[in-house]
């Protein structure tokens, strides 16, 4: 038995570069879990909340960029668990008790860490797959993130609530560092096979992405990243962001469950939790789908069913339907997520993709930062509604937009991108 589940494991360094990053997201998962509430225990203004839970994708509208370009040029695993440890640093820093100014430095420094740790898991996926299983490397990577994430949401308030907030954030900062410590050891994987963790551009390559790129797939580049951008505002930004308020003002402050009455908070919290065991648990299988039927089938049906439900979201039926809705909705979100990352590496040319990934992490970050923007830009609870619908008829122009791309020339026939070489 166990050797069956190890054969179907990614290879061993892809594996612990996902659990390291898994370690290593638990206090900024933390801190969106638990800063609303003990924001005033920090001696800070309310207002400075908001800022701290979103200067660090701001920042990586840059630094997802430099990323790329410095593991072009030096390969990725020196970066990389410089991050991992750097990022420990930056979670210890939450509980310095330093004021404001120092908590913003931390969030600004762990977005430009997470760029490489988020840069680092992709490419060490891509290069160990093959076409047969990229979606599944990519899938499983993502999902173990989002488990560190489920497991930061569901124990940081609890561990806060009987800790405290800074005995909580030191037992993260130490599994944070351990998680560096375990990649530190761990070896690489062999140099006489093709590199899984460095990437460079041979000599014998242009170095342009427009001299290295087919005009056809430039132009499905540009596409997906119009699409992984919308997403990004729907998904990590708009609902993730507005969910609360949206049950809040569609229900009120409590609502009765199987004759309970739960606050607003509580199934706030609950349903971002399926999101993120959803990802853990759905992504893997996801990814085997996105390899099995081919990236772009996987985009078109998870990128209906995502602009379906998040058009019923709008429609506050009852809170069995709106939580019901949001778990599919994340669900397919999750599946979107995956088929995209595995059209793009499909895209990428070896040499150019730190570069194209971070090109493309860049455009899902600036939808992840502009939703709450555009969320709670909105006063009323009927605009948030229409919010919601614009937001769905967006995506699905894109998505007719995407199947004409990926069909022309004859060499999409919704199978999905392959490889560049």
């Amino acid at each position: 038995m166990g050797a069956r589940l190890r054969a179907r494991l990614p290879p061993r360094w892809v594996v612990a570069v996902s659990l390291a990053v898994a370690a290593s997201i638990l206090g900024d998962s933390l801190l969106y879990a638990v800063l609303p509430v003990v924001w005033d225990d920090l001696g800070l203004a309310v207002a400075s909340v908001g800022i701290l839970l979103s200067v660090n994708r701001w920042v990586r509208l840059v630094s997802n960029s430099i990323a790329g370009w410095v593991v072009t040029r030096t390969g990725v695993r020196g970066p990389f668990v410089a991050s991992l440890f750097v990022a420990a640093l930056t979670t210890a820093a939450y509980a310095s008790g330093l004021g404001f100014i120092v908590l913003l430095i931390a969030r600004a420094v762990w977005g430009v860490c997470w760029s490489f740790l988020r840069l680092g898991g992709y490419l060490a996926a891509l290069e160990a797959a093959r076409d047969g299983n990229r979606g599944y490397y990519l899938g499983f990577f993502n999902g173990v993130v989002r488990f560190g994430s489920f497991v930061a949401v569901l124990t940081g308030g609890l561990l806060t609530d009987l800790l405290g907030f800074e005995t909580t954030v030191f037992i993260f900062t130490a599994i944070s560092i351990v998680g560096a410590v375990a990649v530190l050891r761990e070896r690489p994987p062999s140099p006489q096979r093709p590199s899984q963790v460095t990437v460079r551009i041979p000599s014998d390559q242009p170095a342009t992405d427009r001299e290295s790129m087919p005009r056809i797939a430039r132009l499905r580049f540009r596409v997906v990243s119009v699409a992984v951008f919308l997403h990004g505002v729907a998904i990590s930004g708009l609902v993730t962001a507005t969910l609360g308020l949206w049950l809040l003002r569609s229900y009120g402050e409590t609502t009765p469950v199987l004759g309970i009455a739960l606050g607003v908070a509580t199934v706030t919290g609950v349903l971002l939790s399926a999101r993120f065991l959803g990802d853990f648990l759905w992504g893997p299988v996801v990814g085997h789908l996105s390899d099995r039927w081919g990236p772009v089938r996987v985009t078109l049906v998870a990128g209906a069913v995502e602009v379906a439900t998040l058009a019923m979201l709008a429609l506050p039926v009852s809170l069995a339907w709106t939580a019901v809705t949001a778990v599919t909705l994340f669900l397919a979100s999750t599946a979107l997520q995956v088929s995209l990352d595995a059209t793009v590496g499909g895209l990428a040319p070896e040499g150019q993709r730190a570069r194209l990934l971070g090109w493309y992490s860049t455009w899902l970050d600036l939808g992840a930062a502009t939703g709450p923007l555009l969320g709670y830009a909105i006063a009323g609870g009927a605009q948030l509604q229409w919010l919601y619908l614009a937001v769905a008829v967006s995506l699905a122009v894109v998505g007719v937009v995407y199947v004409a791309v990926f069909t022309r020339e004859g060499k999409g026939d919704l199978a999905g991108a392959r490889p560049a070489r």
